[in-house]
């Protein structure tokens, strides 16, 4: 058997033409799809995160390749709960009053993103969020992309490829980056970046990569780092 996760809502008809009820399978109506993205979108705006499954069973024991993606069963989602820490509204606000620009990048959905934003209060609109398929529309003109993310503070259902990208663009503006990440995806990224910083619970890639790494995995221990070096710079200066 085989076992699908989060597939995109707008393929769940090509890659999905079934659904499971009960002990029976049936074929996946257009309803079925607007009342299964409807769902959807209704957790995401509560910033959960959404979890999609699906299955088919295969006629022999054999490695899994994208091929097999089709023709799938669905069965469910699951909404998750990962609420930021609560410390995190204070580091974000910290961060402000600092003149530091914090900025999200996240695989999550746009919806979901935006409402954890909102409840940190790093954004004020959704106007500040944009996603992935919105950066590929400039990702190969760096005047247009520069210009286009320059007052976004929240990047949705981003690509690795696409987070370097954004490291990138900011530092042609002007901007001292630092980079979090924890997985090998980020580590193009973190490389990039003036101050790459791992979390302590990451891959060894991501650490490897970084010049920082936060044992506790805490958002308010960079805030709290940054304001310990500029004390220290300040009184070297005196």
């Amino acid at each position: 058997m085989d076992i699908i996760k989060s597939v995109e809502h707008e393929q769940l008809k090509n890659k999905i033409p079934e659904l499971r009820v009960g002990n029976t399978v049936r074929k996946m109506t257009d309803s079925d799809c607007k009342n299964i993205s409807m769902q959807n979108m209704q957790f995401s705006r509560e910033g959960l995160r959404v979890l999609a499954f699906a299955y088919k069973h295969l006629k022999e024991e054999k490695e899994i390749g994208t091929e097999d993606e089709e023709h799938l069963i669905f069965i469910g989602m699951i909404a998750m709960m990962d609420p930021p820490r609560e410390e995190s509204k204070a580091a974000v606000e910290e961060c402000k009053c600092a003149g530091i620009r914090p900025i999200m990048i996240t695989g999550d959905h746009a919806l979901t993103a935006c409402a954890i934003a909102k409840d940190l209060k790093l954004i004020e609109s959704k106007e500040e969020v944009t996603t992935g398929s919105d950066l590929d529309f400039y990702i190969d003109d760096n005047e247009k992309f520069d210009e286009f993310i320059k007052d976004k503070k929240v990047f949705a259902r981003v690509t690795p490829i696409q987070k370097l990208k954004i490291v990138e663009s900011l530092q042609r503006q002007g901007e001292f980056v630092a980079v979090t990440g924890d997985g090998v995806n980020d580590a193009p990224a973190i490389k990039a970046a003036n101050i790459g910083v791992a979390m302590g619970s990451g891959t060894d890639v991501a650490k490897e990569t970084a010049k920082m790494i936060i044992i506790d995995d805490n958002f308010s221990s960079i805030v709290a780092g940054i304001e310990e070096g500029r004390n220290a710079y300040s009184n070297i200066r005196k």
